[in-house]
């Protein structure tokens, strides 16, 4: 589809997670842009970009639209554009941030915490390979936020390992990346050591308590981001109670057989008596 600026209602534009959560409209700039375009009214050089076929949302222009309701105008200047995927309009909405100025810390840490959602890292095995794989991602991801590597990796630490409360002081602006990062490596040393402290005095069903427990809060995340993107895509869907049982079942089984298949059954071992 080509970039033809054409008009639309205001009232019938739609905007959508997690378009409008990436860059919190700034109450100044709002106003200043409110300002400007009461007197001199809509600048058609910046239309707001629209995803073509996807329930007119909101890509990029989150505050133009803001602006011009807040003045009362009833047609603003739009341009439709295809994306093939969620994760393709969301590179262009950051991509489209990130030329115009420099984003905030906690702008940078949505960014890395929304595209991670959608593009996988590498894996996290302790290998070469995932390694590798990681850090050509972390390059591209970099170059389209238009900051260096290593900040990258940075606020993936930051995202992978922090704790609530320190993604909710750099989410809120209230910590910066570096800070964030400092923290979160003090947090993950103070843990291991109190982990390798107590390691020697854990019996084997202490230990395999505590695994249960890391499995169940990873997996049940990994869930959750699932359910959050499923809600995210396909907003109209509501489910019945029973399609929503059956779907817990469905869930249910797969990991009822994804264990039985990879965790060790505990067996009787009499290698060791009398023979």
């Amino acid at each position: 589809m080509d970039n033809k600026i054409s008009m639309m209602d205001t009232l019938t534009i739609r905007t959508a997670a997690p378009f409008k959560n990436l860059f919190p409209i700034r109450e100044n700039i709002l106003n200043e842009i409110a300002a400007d375009m009461k007197q001199n009214g809509y600048d058609y050089a910046h239309p707001v970009i629209i995803w073509a076929g996807h329930k007119v949302t909101v890509v990029d222009g989150h505050t133009r639209l803001a602006a011009a309701l807040k003045i009362g105008l009833t047609k603003i200047p739009i341009t439709l554009k295809d994306f093939e995927s969620e994760e393709e309009a969301l590179k262009y909405a950051i991509k489209s941030q990130s030329n115009r100025r420099n984003l905030t810390d906690s702008e940078l840490y949505t960014c890395i915490h929304e595209l991670d959602k959608r593009n996988p890292k590498g894996g996290n095995e302790n290998t070469e390979a995932s390694h590798e794989a990681s850090g050509k991602t972390a390059q591209k991801t970099a170059d389209l936020l238009g900051i260096s590597r290593a900040k990258v990796e940075r606020l993936r630490t930051v995202n992978d390992h922090a704790t609530d409360k320190t993604k909710a002081a750099i989410a809120a602006g209230k910590m910066t990346i570096n800070k964030a990062y400092n923290q979160t490596m003090r947090d993950r040393r103070k843990e291991k050591q109190e982990q390798e402290d107590s390691e020697n005095t854990r019996t084997p069903a202490e230990i395999k308590a505590e695994r249960i427990n890391v499995m169940v809060t990873v997996i049940s995340a990994k869930i959750r981001t699932q359910f959050e993107r499923e809600v995210q895509e396909f907003p109209e869907l509501r489910y019945t109670l029973e399609e929503r049982t059956h779907l817990t079942n469905e869930i249910s089984s797969a990991v009822n057989r994804l264990i039985a298949e990879m965790i060790p059954l505990e067996t009787e071992n009499n290698d060791d008596g009398d023979k």
